[in-house]
């Protein structure tokens, strides 16, 4: 199995703990139908948790292919997105009928994952190829690839600039990629092993977990320059920006805890402790409920960001990733 449990302690001992499988990722407003749902990936039960948001607890179980990972939602709410790196391919998901799809053969190592409005493209990263496979959903294939930095992680689709953000881990960049023309536009150094990203709503800053360097960097998407670099626990691994952006909130893998960014001031104001080596992150569309997948305990912590408190924790599979945005919610 691609980065089990086992895999990850090796190379951590190593490589000196390094981190894989983050994300990244915005919140997502349901359309049409009320479809209030968390996906959870579980890496090694092969199968992805569906969680009632409303009722905030676990309602389904969908199969998906060898070991998923990544997850990305369509803005319209209708597809979701997720990678199986053991099995090289990813499963196409119906958002409201809760049943797989199709699953579509891509490269060797897919790790994140974005898709565009109607979830009729998806972009996936290849950590062994060191490429972008751009993928027609409907068509089940391979459109084109794109070459990036080494061991692409985390990515983010922003439509309205046709823009898609890469946090390359091993090259300590991240790359930014003209959707349009599909080349790459700029490749901005940031810290130490950028795995996960996070892009506030207006789309104007984008963040880079970086795990190695305990920190985040802070980048200014006009520009395209870094802003700032901001400490965070131990260990970090994703992040999402609150619907307002103004605040940022960082999983912190060895630290069983989520750090809590004032992005104005750049200043860490507030650590949450969550459940055994958070991974995944995402947020409700309202702001309210933080949820964030914990890999060593199989499960979800739910926390109430008005309070800054954990409020309950839900069982999932085995080896909870839920890297990408998971969260569909109005």
């Amino acid at each position: 199995m691609l980065f089990s449990k086992d895999q990850n302690a090796f190379l951590k001992a190593a490589l000196n703990r390094v981190a894989f499988f983050i994300f990244v990722t915005t919140s997502l407003s349901a359309c049409a139908e009320s479809a209030n749902y968390a996906f959870i990936t579980n890496q090694l039960s092969d199968d992805i948790t569906v969680i009632d948001i409303n009722k905030q607890e676990a309602i389904k179980t969908i199969t998906a292919g060898k070991a998923p990972a990544g997850v990305a939602l369509s803005q319209n709410g209708q597809r979701l997105m997720v990678t199986n790196p053991d099995s090289q391919n990813i499963s196409v998901i119906d958002a409201r009928k809760l049943t797989e799809i199709s699953q579509i053969t891509v490269g060797q190592g897919p790790v994140g994952i974005a898709t565009n409005h109607d979830g009729s493209i998806a972009y996936v990263a290849d950590w062994y190829e060191h490429k972008i496979s751009i993928v027609e959903v409907d068509e089940q294939q391979i459109r084109h690839r794109i070459d990036v930095g080494k061991s692409p992680a985390g990515i983010i689709l922003d439509e309205s600039r046709n823009r898609l953000y890469v946090a390359n881990r091993d090259d300590n960049t991240v790359s930014i990629i003209d959707t349009i023309t599909e080349q790459v536009l700029e490749t901005v150094k940031v810290g130490k092993s950028p795995f996960g990203l996070a892009l506030t709503a207006d789309g104007q800053r984008l963040f880079s977990v970086n795990v190695q360097d305990n920190s985040v960097t802070m980048i200014d998407t006009d520009n395209l320059t870094v802003a700032a670099t901001i400490a965070v626990g131990e260990w970090p691994y994703c992040a999402v920006a609150s619907p307002d952006g103004k605040f940022l909130y960082v999983t912190n893998q060895d630290e069983n805890s989520v750090s809590v960014i004032d992005i104005a001031s750049q200043k860490n104001i507030n650590t949450i402790e969550v459940e055994d080596s958070p991974e995944g992150i995402d947020i409700t569309a309202n702001g309210k409920h933080l949820y964030v997948s914990n890999w060593g305990s199989d499960s979800v912590s739910i926390i109430d960001t008005t309070t800054g408190k954990r409020i309950t924790d839900v069982k999932t599979g085995k080896g909870s990733r839920a890297f990408g945005d998971f969260i569909i919610s109005q």
